[in-house]
């Protein structure tokens, strides 16, 4: 798809010998110091953007130097939420969501919204009407256009492109949809409503179905499915979200490449949302292998990855799902305790192999990259 060879950039070439991963020496001592690396976003960015998920605290941290110097795209990892953004009906708390807009702002970052909708973080005031009944169906569509005006207008022109809808599909369902509160209350057509709602409040953004597990067979068709019929109805999807938590084995590139070009046949954008690659297959079974065979194996996983994305032409996003391995999802909550480390950074914002393996998909793709200009 792409005829032109990169040139081989000074700092590009030094892949060659930091290829198991290495930092660079700065020459004074200083431990951390990220733009004495190679800029991740700025040699991706003849292609397209790099971003990270963000917490609001983590800003003013070494992280977010990290994220200044490496990324031109952010995305709030919680902070954009429903149940964060309006825990009571007609209270919004902006407070988190505003200073990662603001962070963008000043460093010249793209912002992607997520999520309008999601099923885990629905407010409970959302289905309560009057006198402790069940809202009706007309409440309920009202609270969700009242929701997403307010959202999507406070952000319009400053966020480019919003998860409008969260984990939707259900291929267990006869109707591939989720069988939750916003289907049995609503019905299959709060999607429609949910994407026209967010199109009027910012005519000007970019909206997705964001959805895990895309490469999954019949999850990939419903997902396919759905996406098809709301567009047939003149519903204003541009994309889908590929999460892409996924593993050092599992899915193959070959089943990330089929899938990205089935959802590009339909003419929508595709975005890589919530990228990261763990150490295990499931929360109880890890990988065999040592650290450092594991962490060799990861760089290798995200070179791989990245020249599958390279090859498409309609992957306008890469995000990655955390900026260090310092702050993941995958090291909190249930997770806790299992030593995870699925980020290109480590838990001292330090590259890791992971971190080559992304640059060095640059050389071996055939695509045509500029030198990076000095942030």
């Amino acid at each position: 798809m792409f005829s032109k060879r990169p040139r081989l950039l000074p700092a590009l070439a030094l892949l060659l010998l930091c290829a198991g991963g290495c930092a660079l020496d700065t020459g004074d001592g200083s431990r951390f110091a990220p733009e004495k690396n190679p800029s991740l976003s700025q040699f991706y960015a003849g292609r397209f953007s790099l971003g990270a998920a963000v917490e609001p605290a983590q800003l003013e941290t070494a992280e977010g130097k990290l994220l200044g110097w490496h990324f031109n795209s952010l995305v709030a990892e919680n902070a954009m939420k429903p149940l964060e953004l309006q825990p009571a009906e007609g209270r919004f708390d902006f407070s988190g969501a505003d200073r990662i807009v603001a962070f963008a702002q000043r460093h010249g970052m793209k912002v992607r919204g997520h999520t309008l909708l999601w099923h885990e973080r629905t407010p409970e005031w959302f289905w309560q009407g009057a006198d402790g009944r069940p809202a009706s169906r007309r409440l309920l569509l009202e609270r969700l256009r009242a929701h997403i005006h307010a959202t999507v207008g406070r952000y319009r022109g400053r966020v480019y492109a919003w998860d409008v809808v969260n984990e939707v599909i259900d291929p267990a369902q006869k109707n591939c949809l989720r069988d939750d509160n916003w289907f049995q209350r609503v019905g299959p057509d709060y999607i429609d409503w949910a994407f026209r709602f967010a199109h009027d409040a910012d005519p000007s953004a970019r909206l997705f179905v964001n959805d895990f597990e895309t490469t999954n067979l019949d999850k990939r068709e419903c997902l396919l499915w759905v996406v098809k019929g709301l567009r047939e109805r003149g519903v204003p999807v541009h994309g889908v979200g590929h999460q892409m938590h996924i593993s050092i084995d599992s899915p193959g590139a070959r089943e990330i490449d089929e899938t990205l070009g089935k959802f590009a046949a339909l003419g929508v954008e595709n975005q890589i949302t919530e990228l990261d690659i763990s150490f295990y297959r499931s929360p109880g079974q890890r990988l065999p292998g040592s650290e450092s065979e594991l962490l060799a194996r990861q760089g290798a996983r995200y070179e791989e990855l990245f020249r599958v994305f390279l090859a498409h032409a309609d992957v306008t996003a890469v995000t990655f799902w955390g900026i260090s391995d310092a702050n993941t999802w995958l090291v909190r909550g249930r997770f806790a305790g299992r030593g995870d480390k699925p980020l290109p950074f480590d838990a001292d914002q330090q590259p890791k192999p992971a971190y080559w393996g992304v640059l060095r998909a640059l050389s071996i793709s055939g695509v045509a990259m500029s030198k990076p200009a000095q942030k």
